[in-house]
């Protein structure tokens, strides 16, 4: 657990830093390029994001599971990576000559000409190799170095509406550099040698058995931002997104442990150890929990206070978008964490399949009933169907093929908290202004409310956390 502990904190700091770059960075670009160039931006990388799947075939997590297979059967993990690498490439390549002749017909061709290097960081991307060795020093430190240097070119040379192209430039150039610098170590676990191209493309197989959920979550997170620029333009595209990034900023640090844990429960697999698996996720899940329900009940407690100053008056809209989306911070990560802590790692890609198909299929369905009934909030009413069933489907098959049964106490106690957190909090801020000053003051007023009602219901983690830590000391 030495590992897992030291890979979550390095992790932490990369995922710190996706947080905090965002939080700088979003209120200087919305006001720079207002909603409908932040929609444009999106817009167009949603469309080079179905390229960037293609590319990326699956090897991503394919990659991930084999090479942390392999190292703990201390196979030869150097021939794999080779493989695996060149499998890439050739797809990367060929996919990249597609997309740059299928914009060339389109509205904003520059733009996504542009968008296009994303495709070519795909090339270079080698994090998986990393995360199956449970290496992860290296790849946070060259992405807290990327994200730093994006953030000043940002900071710097993003002033209006005319800087949308050096925007996306900074962005996807941040992506390429960041995936090219993790090269720099490579050598120091592989050792270069001849594979046949037949060996490369026996992982075909494998690797398609993960990027068929790929597509499926592609069409279930990226296809409103594409149906919404095509339909309603790239202005709805910009509230659209926003809201759901407001939101996925703490997403993103709540799943960080799943990303540490998914190569030490595939070794853990590997060694036949499933009942830990089981005992590890009794932890994590009611953990996670712990920090996800205030979260969302948290977002509910300060949006209308954050929104004025953080993005500008003109994303006033996002007022009656952000509470709707807030509840994806609970229902994300458990699903996330139920198929990157469960079902990959035991090898079970069909049922993570099923899920994310299911997601796709009510999403895409959806839109089609919802998108001509509410408008733009038909795809938002989608995305939250499709993320409720990719969650209950991953959750009904492992509580069926588990004896895990959650604590409905904790669970509830953590819900009344949080909801009592909310209400004391909008009572007591109601009357102050938009400003950083008064979220300040709901931050510190809810936190310290939660962790109060928690304790006093004992249910509170954190409180047995330092309880043990003590008696070990003292022992």
């Amino acid at each position: 657990m030495r590992n897992v502990a030291r890979n979550f904190i390095y992790q932490i700091v990369f995922q710190v830093m996706k947080i905090i770059v965002p939080i700088i960075t979003i209120p200087i670009v919305s006001q720079a390029l207002g909603p409908s160039g932040v929609g444009l931006y999106n817009y167009t990388n949603s469309i080079a994001q179905y390229f960037v799947l293609v590319a990326s075939l699956g090897v991503a997590m394919y990659g991930n599971r084999e090479i942390a297979l392999a190292y703990n059967r201390e196979e030869n993990i150097s021939v794999l990576f080779l493989e695996l690498f060149f499998f890439k490439a050739i797809f990367t390549i060929v996919v990249l000559f597609v997309y740059l002749v299928t914009v060339s017909f389109f509205e904003n061709r520059f733009i996504l000409y542009v968008q296009g290097i994303t495709i070519l960081a795909v090339l270079f991307d080698i994090s998986w190799f990393f995360m199956g060795i449970e290496d992860f020093k290296k790849t946070s430190i060259c992405n807290v170095i990327v994200q730093s240097i994006t953030f000043v070119a940002i900071v710097l040379f993003v002033k209006s509406r005319s800087d949308l192209i050096i925007y996306t430039f900074i962005q996807v150039a941040g992506q390429l550099i960041s995936q090219s610098l993790v090269w720099l170590f490579i050598k120091q676990h592989i050792v270069f040698e001849k594979v046949s191209l037949g060996n490369v493309f026996k992982h075909l197989r494998g690797s398609i058995e993960f990027f068929l959920p790929e597509v499926a979550i592609i069409l279930y997170t990226n296809l409103n931002k594409t149906v919404l620029g095509v339909i309603l333009g790239s202005a709805a595209v910009g509230y659209y997104t926003n809201s759901v990034t407001i939101n996925t900023v703490f997403i993103t640090v709540i799943t960080t442990l799943d990303l540490v844990l998914l190569p030490h429960m595939s070794s853990l697999f590997a060694k036949d150890n499933t009942e830990r698996i089981i005992q590890l996720m009794e932890k994590t899940l009611h953990l996670q929990l712990f920090f996800s329900i205030p979260i969302m009940f948290g977002m509910l407690t300060v949006y209308d206070k954050l929104i004025p100053w953080f993005f500008g008056n003109k994303f006033l809209f996002m007022n009656y978008i952000v509470p709707f989306f807030s509840v994806l911070i609970v229902i994300i990560p458990l699903g996330s964490s139920l198929a990157t802590q469960y079902l990959i790692p035991i090898g079970q890609v069909n049922k993570y399949n099923r899920s994310v198909t299911i997601g796709a299929g009510i999403n895409m369905v959806g839109n089609l009933i919802l998108l001509p009934l509410f408008g733009f909030f038909g795809a938002v009413f989608s995305n939250i169907l499709a993320e409720f069933f990719v969650t209950f489907v991953r959750m009904r098959s492992f509580l069926k093929q588990t004896e895990f049964k959650f604590d409905l106490k904790k669970i509830i106690s953590y819900i009344l908290s949080g909801w009592v957190m909310m209400i004391i909090t909008r009572a007591v801020t109601t009357n102050m202004p938009a400003n950083i000053i008064t979220n300040s003051i709901q931050l510190v007023i809810a936190v310290g409310v939660y962790i109060l009602i928690t304790s006093m219901l004992k249910v509170n983690p954190l409180v047995e956390m330092l309880q043990g830590y003590l008696q070990a000391k003292k022992s």
